[in-house]
């Protein structure tokens, strides 16, 4: 591949040009904070954005290449044409290795074939049952997955143990802290005479379930508690925000419930909450415990199989199947500041020791010197 004294030179494919979700803000990380006397990276994104605009201040070579998602085009041709754009940039660009997420991975064997070089894959959530098949994952060079349950997954699916890491995801530890001071920003901004505040993070559509997240808050609310909820995300699906939006109306929730859109400062607004509430988890879980925060998430998963939240440790976990459990567990938390507050000093020390840049940077670049001294 490349002498060691040598830079490896890594391509990476990302999924967006904005950081639209977890999995963009951790490629930031890694990506920004790569040992560069090794490491140089370059990067291709379908789109322009915030992820893009970020990647060239710190004068890494980000380009701009559509490449479509696999399994959502079904022209041979389309695929075809998309697959020589990227071997062809690789070569220009004398690639040694090349990451993205899974759902690249077609793209990946591609150029991995051509140039004989190894690819590296990342799984950040629960993949179909047909998709390590359908992304060829079995002939990954090395695959990255951010927890246990993930990568017992992806040996069900017949992708070798050995070829396996367990790399969780991260947070910065130095943004992502517990508020010091009173002022609190979404008091101030929306909410003035809020008693307890929660939230709930995630792009607005089907998958992330705010609706079922708003049936918690009527019923919540329908127990006599006083609290005001925040719908933090960019709207993906406007028919779904529609619904969303109707919902509140029907059941007079509007007093109670604010629908910010995206907001940029993520480590303010995070630290100002209470508690955040998750139906679909993801890094914002890290973020949150980082700024002193507990977590409620439901999950289909074993407890014993969660790395980040510790259930009656750092937060509560309970069944996605049960809304009911949901609503009691966010009862249990509105209820009692001081379990809040032991949850959330865990919470923190738990990020400290487990979910820093740093250890995540270093284990990835682990990978990529053991596959470039074969």
């Amino acid at each position: 591949i490349t002498k060691l004294m040598d830079k490896i030179s890594v391509l990476y494919l990302t999924l967006y040009g904005a950081k639209v979700g977890g999995g963009e803000v951790q490629y930031e990380y890694l990506i920004k904070g790569l040992d560069r006397k090794r490491f140089h990276p370059i990067v291709i994104c379908p789109s322009k954005g915030d992820l893009v605009e970020s990647l060239l201040s710190e004068g890494i070579p980000t380009h701009i290449l559509k490449l479509p998602r696999w399994l959502h085009v079904q022209s041979i041709l389309t695929k075809r044409l998309a697959v020589q754009r990227i071997v062809q940039f690789a070569k220009k660009a004398d690639i040694n290795l090349i990451h993205s997420d899974y759902r690249m991975n077609p793209y990946m064997l591609a150029v991995s074939r051509e140039l004989s070089i190894p690819n590296v894959v990342h799984v950040r959530s629960k993949m179909r049952e047909n998709h390590a098949k359908c992304y060829s994952l079995k002939q990954a060079s090395s695959v990255i997955s951010i927890g246990h349950r993930y990568r017992d997954a992806l040996i069900r699916d017949g992708v070798s143990e050995e070829k396996i890491e367990i790399i969780f995801d991260a947070v910065d530890i130095s943004k992502f802290k517990p508020k010091k001071s009173k002022a609190n920003v979404l008091v101030q901004e929306y909410a003035p005479n809020a008693k307890v505040l929660v939230g709930f993070v995630g792009r607005i559509e089907l998958a992330k379930r705010q609706l079922d997240f708003l049936r918690i808050v009527k019923d919540i609310l329908s127990s006599g508690r006083e609290a005001h909820f925040f719908v933090i995300g960019d709207i993906y699906s406007k028919q779904y925000h529609y619904k969303l939006k109707a919902f509140c109306n029907e059941n007079e929730l509007n007093p109670y419930v604010t629908f910010t859109g995206r907001l940029s400062n993520m480590p303010t607004v995070l630290a100002s909450l209470d508690f955040l509430l998750t139906l679909s988890g993801g890094s914002v879980m890290i973020e949150a415990m980082s700024c002193g925060i507990p977590v409620i998430f439901a999950t289909s998963a074993d407890p014993s199989k969660l790395h980040i939240v510790q259930h009656n440790e750092t937060g509560i976990v309970v069944s996605e199947t049960s809304l009911n459990s949901a609503t009691k567990a966010a009862i249990d938390l509105i209820d009692n500041p001081n379990l809040r507050s032991t949850f959330g000093i865990a919470g923190r020390q738990r990020v400290e020791t487990y979910f820093s840049v740093t250890q995540m940077i270093q284990k990835t670049e682990g990978i990529y010197q053991q596959l470039g001294s074969r």
